[in-house]
């Protein structure tokens, strides 16, 4: 009786134990299990909130500019050489003196053609005399027609060596065809020269012509008449306005360039030929365009994109891009107006990535140092 009820009382004990041993394992499980999950969230990355600066690209209306490299040219150029042979007598001028239309530049052994104008006046004044008194001896019937003619033909003959005399005379004395300025002295007082020998190079510079080439897909664009702005690198911040008044023929085969000639005025001569220009050609009007700056492109090889603000988050865009408007290029496709795109920060921000206006962390009430420069949240 007494094993039975000690047996009994032994199994209730050993009852109670095992409940015990199990709720201890439940509940060290438990805590392995909440631990476990703790240390799981704790391992998780956290994405930095990228601080970034945006803009809202609007449509606008702009025009597609062609910017060519031009040089600035002379209106006018001569080389003025010598027309006889001799010494040079005579030399007025100077490199970079500016002289008048009709102004002497040179003379050419004056003196010995100021002999043969001599000779052939004596000459003609003999002639005519000996002409006229044919004249008067036909009449009389005292000389036949033919002494009468040969008498006249040498009067002719004597008058046509005398204008000879006179134009070599002439060709002597170098003159300016038209106001300009001495560019450059090709010879000096004492040398012997040739015809065709040159002795100055006078420019004319109160007009310069600006010639650029045009590459051959532009030249569809290329009109006589069209407006054209001319910038010299030598004068920064100054524009100068003109028109396109020559088109090149043909384009340059081995280059694939048309020549594009424009006008400008210099009356104060601050422009020089030789100046290095950019010449500013208008290729047509886009209307209503969306323009980005060229700072948010991102380079991705064959491809360019941007990145656009979308819920928070970077949203990396493919673009087709157009011509470029100084420092903006038109979108043709992948970004709509008024989307934000990044501007700054956006070579530091991966697609997804959360991103935040720079500045607006730090305007926020009770936003600490580090909390305004970046916030982590877990992904």
């Amino acid at each position: 009786m007494n094993r039975t009820i000690g047996g009994t009382r032994a199994t209730g004990m050993g009852g109670v134990a095992a409940g015990v041993l199990a709720a201890g394992v439940l509940l060290v499980a438990g805590c392995g299990g909440q631990e476990s999950a703790q240390a799981s969230a704790d391992a998780a990355p956290k994405v930095k909130t990228a601080q970034v600066r945006t803009v809202l690209p609007q449509r606008e209306d702009v025009v597609d500019l062609m910017t060519l490299p031009a040089d600035l040219l002379p209106e006018r150029r001569a080389v003025l050489a010598a027309e006889v042979a001799g010494v040079i007598e005579r030399l007025t001028v100077e490199a970079g003196q500016r002289i008048g239309a009709g102004a002497m530049v040179a003379s050419i052994d004056t003196r010995s053609l100021q002999q043969a104008v001599a000779e052939a006046e004596a000459y003609q004044r003999q002639a005519a005399a000996q002409a006229e008194r044919a004249r008067r001896l036909y009449e009389k019937r005292a000389i036949t027609q033919k002494q009468l003619l040969d008498a006249v033909t040498a009067e002719d003959v004597s008058n046509a060596q005398l204008a000879s005399a006179r134009l070599q005379l002439s060709k002597s004395r170098v003159t300016a065809p038209w106001s300009g300025v001495v560019a450059a002295q090709r010879a000096e007082v004492g040398d012997y020269v040739q015809p065709g020998q040159p002795i100055v190079e006078l420019v004319d510079t109160s007009r310069l012509k600006v010639r650029a080439p045009a590459p051959a897909n532009d030249v569809p664009y290329l009109a006589v008449g069209a407006p054209v702005v001319i910038r010299v690198d030598a004068l920064p911040g100054e524009s100068f306005s003109g028109r396109v008044v020559r088109l090149g023929a043909e384009l340059d085969p081995s280059a694939r360039t048309l020549d594009v000639e424009a006008e400008l005025a210099n009356p104060d001569g601050r422009l020089r030929p030789g100046m290095l220009a950019r010449m500013e050609v208008p290729r047509r009007t886009l209307e209503g365009a969306v323009l980005v700056p060229l700072e948010a492109l991102v380079d991705l090889g064959e491809e360019r994109a941007v990145f656009v603000v979308a819920g928070g988050r970077a949203d990396r865009r493919i673009v087709d891009l157009g011509p470029v408007i100084g420092e903006r290029v038109v979108v043709l496709a992948g970004v709509a107006a008024g989307e934000p795109v990044i501007v700054d920060g956006e070579e530091a921000v991966a697609d997804g990535q959360p991103v935040a206006e720079a500045g607006a962390a730090a305007a926020a009430p009770g936003a600490g140092p580090e909390r305004a420069a970046s916030e982590e949240v877990a992904e």
